[in-house]
């Protein structure tokens, strides 16, 4: 049974001879009922150190018979159940958590050999022994960061973000402190947000040190193209060589937002490699993308001439609603900045599949669908990503249906995840799933932040100050929390600098037979903090509001707080719109 419930290392391995169970309400009755404490083992299907442990430890006669024996096993898939892993993580993959029969963890670790989990396993029995009687039913109630009254964020949180950023930041070799040292791919967006802010050229100069050395380093694949999920070393030179969807979308945007602040054309063309890697190797005949590319150490040490006789590695399939909602993100802004008859097919495609595939007007959005039907609906995090896809989509495409999908999506969180104050993680969990510490809800920053930032650019667009004020006030409760996060609330800082900025917005008049398509790519490339595009046809109760006069179409007009240049007719009259706005007459503009 366990062979196919679950996905093990796909070297020889003796791992599904451990009777796993699924997560779920059975599991944990079944432990109470036979007086067991759980072993709950999350694992991911591009996990080295995870099919190590398959290869090794739970392939261990000894230990085999002693978990079926004296444990419940319940083994859970990170990528399928982030819900789980957010509440039990012990510091990384694979995770070993030792859990009460009602979910409450007594020890736990990451990767244990052989020879410690046999030590681990007589602790465990001998503190069952002594203890059972006192921790057996017990839940500890989460504590949930506390919430501040102020009705907008506090920007003195930004630069403290700021600062943790500046006290971390390696000198010598780029990123965040020493080892193992990951990309962190918001906390450069944050600086160079900022940095478009202030004119601080040492957020930039940060940003250009880690983002050249990731780029030139083995973080990257220089042959097939695609960054692999962290080093282990200080000097970029050892990676965990795992590609994932998630984390390659998150620096494809990056690294396109640092060609649009910075201009530098080798940004743009590292996107271009990392994606052709997507589409081509993580996509499906759906057009979706699976999660993620296998680590195999020995193939990616292969020089390029071997490499090429060797099988790649594994891709896993599935679709993560989340993850995929990212890469169309910057599948659309790589349509703008690098090809729009490449990229931008594939980001259209994707984005009606994913939502048709993914949403269900009762249960919310589903998170996960391994090719059979999809499943874990109402997280938070899938949502608000593909929010923000949907947002995008109306800007590129100017057509409404997005827009009023991200409104649907509004809509469910705010009857289902709402607090009253920011949003939760899941929704309300009942039923055979209401077990261990999924009971719990949490009201995680990032997504709330992000939250913040979807409500903003909806407000921005429509101009609609109640949205607006309505992602400031998220922001305002959560500061307190963000600065005690230091870089990990740079998602959060991102929201804040948004905040702050003058709204810039693109207003494209399109008319039967004049399409503003070109002015809206363009537009769609040009960065600001708070810019938002919308798209009015002659003749809708918008245009007619606004006095338009109907001048030769299709226009773009652009205006920054209530300052609006002339109508735009041609995308390469956007440069010089935006100048004359950023550097009025009497402002003298920089020189080419």
């Amino acid at each position: 049974m366990s062979e196919s419930l679950f996905r093990f290392s796909p070297r020889p391995n003796r791992a599904h001879e451990i009777n796993w169970r699924e997560w779920g309400a059975d599991a944990f009755q079944q432990a109470k009922h036979e007086d067991k404490p759980i072993l709950l083992s999350i694992s991911a299907v591009w996990c080295h150190w995870c099919h190590v442990m398959d290869e090794t430890t739970y392939s261990d006669p000894r230990i085999i018979q002693r978990i079926n024996e004296r444990l419940l096993p319940i083994r859970v898939d990170n990528d399928q159940r982030p819900d789980i892993n957010t509440r039990y993580n012990m510091g990384g993959w694979p995770t070993t958590a030792i859990l009460t029969p009602a979910g409450e963890i007594i020890t736990g670790g990451t990767y244990i050999n052989p020879d410690q989990m046999m030590g681990l396993l007589d602790q465990v029995e001998q503190y069952w022994q002594q203890n059972r009687g006192e921790v057996g039913d017990q839940l500890t109630e989460p504590t949930l960061p506390a919430l501040s009254d102020a009705p907008q964020p506090d920007e003195s949180v930004v630069e403290h973000i700021i600062d943790t950023a500046r006290q971390q930041f390696d000198r010598a070799y780029g990123g965040l402190g020493m080892m193992p040292k990951f990309p962190q791919p918001e906390v450069w967006e944050l600086l160079l947000s900022h940095f478009t802010a202030t004119g601080d050229g040492s957020l930039a100069g940060m940003t250009v040190r880690t983002l050249d050395a990731m780029a030139g380093s083995n973080l990257y694949d220089q042959m097939a193209g695609g960054f692999f999920r962290y080093s282990t070393t200080r000097e970029w030179t050892i990676p965990h060589f795992e590609k994932m969807l998630e984390d390659n979308a998150d620096l494809a945007h990056l690294y396109l937002r640092a060609f649009q602040t910075l201009g530098d054309d080798t940004y743009r063309q590292i996107v271009d490699h990392l994606l052709n890697w997507a589409n081509t190797t993580l996509m499906g005949e759906d057009g979706l993308w699976g999660g993620s590319q296998d680590a195999d150490e020995e193939y990616y040490r292969l020089a390029p001439e071997e490499r090429e006789k060797k099988p790649a590695p594994y891709v896993d399939p599935t679709i993560y609603t989340h993850a995929n909602a990212l890469m169309i993100q910057s599948q659309l802004l790589a349509a703008s900045l690098i090809n729009p008859a490449q990229y931008g097919p594939i980001a259209l495609t994707a984005l009606e599949a994913l939502y048709d595939r993914m949403w269900d007007d009762e249960a919310g959005l589903h998170h996960v669908d391994a090719k059979e039907n999809p499943e874990l609906p109402g997280l938070l995090v899938d949502l608000v990503q593909m929010g923000h896809a949907l947002v995008d989509g109306y800007e590129y495409t100017g057509d409404a249906v997005h827009l009023e999908r991200a409104h649907i999506l509004l809509e469910w969180a705010d009857k289902h995840l709402w607090s009253g104050r920011v949003y939760w993680d899941q929704v309300e969990r009942t039923g055979a799933d209401a077990v261990g510490r999924l009971q719990h809800r949490q009201q995680p920053l990032k997504e709330n932040a992000l939250m913040a930032r979807l409500w903003m650019r909806v407000g921005t667009i429509e101009n609609d100050d109640d949205a607006f004020d309505r992602g400031r006030a998220i922001l305002g409760a959560t500061a307190d929390f963000a600065k005690e996060q230091g870089i990990f609330g740079a998602a959060w800082g991102l929201a804040a600098d948004m905040a702050e900025a003058p709204p810039m917005t693109g207003t494209v008049i399109d008319a039967p037979g004049h399409s503003g398509a070109d002015l809206r790519r363009a537009m769609f490339g040009v960065y600001d903090r708070r810019r938002g595009i919308r798209s009015w046809a002659v003749g809708s109760p918008e245009f007619e509001a606004s006095g338009m006069p109907e001048i030769p179409l299709p226009a773009l007009y652009i205006c920054r707080g209530t300052a609006c240049a002339a109508p735009v007719t041609d995308p390469e009259q956007i440069v010089d719109a935006l100048r004359g706005l950023i550097f009025p007459e009497g402002l003298e503009m920089p020189q080419e």
